[in-house]
C-alpha cells in the first residue's frame, strides 16, 4: 500500500473520532445546562443526573473504540498485506459509526433535558426516563456493532 494511503487511513480516523467526540459533546452540553438548574434546585439529584450524562459521553468512547481496533489490524511490519479493500472496509466502518453517532446524539440532545428536568420535578420517573434515553443511546451501540462486524473482515 502507498505512502499516501496510509496517511489517508490515518486522517479519516482523526476525523471520525473527532466528529464522534463531537457527537458526544453536544448532548452533553445540553445536559450540563439543565443538570446545573435542576442540581441547583436539588442536590440529590447529582447521582441521576450523572448516570444520564454518562450516556453522552459513551458516544464518544465508541468511536474511540472504533479507532483502536482500526489501528489494531493494520500490521505495519508487512504494509503489502494491507490492501485496497480493507481501506474501504475501514472508510465503512467509521462512515457508519459517526452517522449512527449523529443519530443518537441528536436523539439525547433533545432527550437529556427533558429527562433532567422530569426527575427535578419527579424522581420516580428516573427508570422511565433512562430506558427512554437507552434507546436513543442504542443508534450508537447498533453503528458500533457494525462497525466491530466490519472490522473484522480485515485481516
Amino acid at each position: 500500500m502507498a505512502f499516501e494511503n496510509w496517511i489517508l487511513i490515518g486522517i479519516m480516523s482523526i476525523v471520525g473520532t473527532m466528529l464522534t467526540i463531537i457527537g458526544a459533546a453536544i448532548p452533553l452540553a445540553k445536559g450540563i445546562q439543565a443538570a446545573a438548574a435542576a442540581v441547583a434546585e436539588k442536590q440529590q439529584l447529582n447521582v441521576f443526573i450523572l448516570i444520564y450524562l454518562a450516556l453522552a459521553e459513551a458516544l464518544a468512547i465508541y468511536g474511540l473504540l472504533i479507532a483502536f481496533v482500526m489501528f489494531t489490524k493494520i500490521d505495519v511490519t508487512n504494509p503489502s498485506s494491507f490492501d485496497q479493500t480493507d481501506a474501504f472496509i475501514f472508510l465503512a466502518a467509521m462512515f457508519i459509526m459517526i452517522i449512527s453517532n449523529i443519530g443518537a446524539a441528536f436523539t439525547l440532545t433533545k432527550g437529556e433535558p427533558a429527562a433532567i428536568g422530569s426527575i427535578t420535578a419527579n424522581r420516580e420517573v428516573f427508570t422511565p426516563n433512562l430506558i427512554y434515553l437507552g434507546l436513543g443511546e442504542a443508534l450508537a451501540i447498533y453503528g458500533l456493532l457494525i462497525a466491530f462486524i466490519l472490522l473484522n473482515l480485515v485481516t
